[in-house]
């Protein structure tokens, strides 16, 4: 009975485990409706598929070997590229171009569920994910893939045969390819968007598709599945042909990873001192040849310390990560933000004098004051406010370090002044030489008006 009594509870504490893994208890109702309504959509999906499917020989013969070279192309770029690079993000896997072709050249319903296998195989060789994800990426994708298919085959007659001629040989045929390629993209991400909204307070709906990064790896890999279909149109023999090619594509987006991870800050996603200071550097050089206005904004998170003291260093990251995201609202694409290091971040605006800066620090301030970030454990939230310091090239410097050096009085300044406040940098700080002393010395000084004229 004892024995029976311990059994029962460690089944429901390894229950309990699964289901705080799987995260769907922790979603918000209106998430968890989301999760729930896209996983039994693709259920309802691949039911009806089956249902009305006629199997041939040659169509499974085709979706098996596409499977496997997709299993080979995973398993041989396993060393390489299947990684987890700094910051949270995860490499392109390419797992398209197998799965694609499916979409352009079988039933609806293959497309639907090729991903079972693949992401399954994922799960077990690669990364794993909580059982909530993956069978939500499962179905989003198995939609996506499920649509996309429906819409290609809608150009044609039924039992039309894929060639060259009707993949890609007439502006229909390229119509009808580009048509499943958008959809199959745009339902998948469209989807994945909706539940990352729900489930994440401050996401930019629809970034990926004004990520133009991101779009031209998906261009790419679209073209990469529709030739591996037109090598099947050339002969089945021929689709292993690809393989070569995708994985040095996966090699060169490994590249461009490992040089994003180097340039960017893991905890906030924005860019670490060492890139925000050459970019600066940069920046202030084209100011100084072309005489326009630049000006550095030096953030500073108030009362940060008491924050990670009372509710720790979890929630501490969270405040610097909606900080960071909070940095970046309204700014122009061309205004550059970076974390410095603890609480403390920097923001070059371009084209801006010391008066447009000091009306971007305060509207920024206005927002991060508004911020507001949850901790369950202590079932309350967490309020933050911000001291910046503003400095104006020319005005206030002519170099990068002297820009930060001004900021960074500013920001002294904004905190004696009672902190959660904007001051602005006044004058040029300047070298003289004291000789009235028995040994001569260098003293700092900050002049009224600039000491240099560009």
């Amino acid at each position: 009975m004892n024995r029976g009594g311990v059994g029962e509870r460690g089944s429901a504490r390894r229950l309990g485990q699964w289901l705080r893994s799987a995260a769907l208890a922790a979603m918000s109702p209106r998430a968890r409706a989301y999760v729930i309504t896209v996983d039994a959509l693709y259920l309802a999906v691949v039911a009806a598929g089956l249902a009305t499917i006629d199997l041939h020989l040659r169509d499974g013969i085709v979706f098996v070997v596409l499977i496997a070279l997709a299993i080979v192309s995973i398993e041989t770029s396993l060393r390489f590229v299947w990684h987890r690079p700094p910051g949270g993000g995860s490499s392109n896997d390419l797992l398209a171009v197998w799965t694609l072709p499916v979409a352009l050249l079988l039933p609806p319903v293959y497309s639907a569920v090729v991903v079972v296998p693949l992401m399954v195989y994922v799960q077990l060789r690669v990364v794993r994910r909580a059982p909530v994800k993956l069978f939500f990426s499962i179905a989003s994708t198995g939609i996506a893939g499920y649509l996309a298919s429906s819409v290609h085959q809608a150009f044609f007659p039924p039992n039309t045969v894929w060639t060259a001629a009707t993949l890609a040989g007439s502006s229909r045929a390229l119509l009808a390819t580009a048509s499943c390629v958008v959809v199959r993209y745009v339902v998948n991400w469209v989807l994945v968007d909706e539940v990352v909204a729900l489930t994440k307070p401050g996401h930019r709906r629809l970034a990926l598709l004004r990520d133009r990064e991101n779009l031209g790896v998906s261009a790419a890999e679209a073209c990469m599945g529709i030739l591996v279909a037109l090598a099947y149109a050339t002969s089945l023999v021929a689709v292993p042909l690809a393989l070569p090619p995708v994985l040095v594509f996966q090699r060169t987006l490994l590249i461009a990873e490992l040089r994003h991870a180097a340039r960017t800050d893991p905890k906030t996603g924005l860019a670490n001192a060492t890139y925000w200071r050459e970019v600066a550097e940069r920046e202030v050089a084209r100011a100084r040849s072309g005489g326009e206005a630049l000006a550095i904004l030096l953030v500073d998170v108030d009362h940060f310390k008491a924050i990670n003291d009372r509710f720790g260093h979890l929630i501490g990251d969270e405040v610097l990560r909606a900080v960071a995201r909070g940095l970046t609202h309204g700014l122009r694409p061309r205004d550059f933000v970076g974390r410095f290091g603890g609480e403390e971040f920097v923001i070059l605006l371009t084209g801006s004098d010391a008066e447009q800066a000091r009306h971007a620090a305060e509207r920024i301030r206005g927002h991060i004051a508004g911020l507001r970030v949850e901790t369950p454990l202590h079932r309350e939230s967490v309020g933050v406010t911000i001291s910046v310091g503003v400095a104006a090239f020319r005005e206030n410097g002519h170099s990068v370090l002297e820009l930060l050096d001004a900021a960074d009085s500013a920001l002294y300044a904004a905190k004696r002044a009672g902190r959660n406040c904007v001051r602005v940098a006044t004058g040029v700080k300047q070298q003289v030489l004291d000789l009235t002393g028995d040994v001569p010395r260098l003293l700092e000084v900050r002049a009224d008006q600039p000491a240099v004229v560009d």
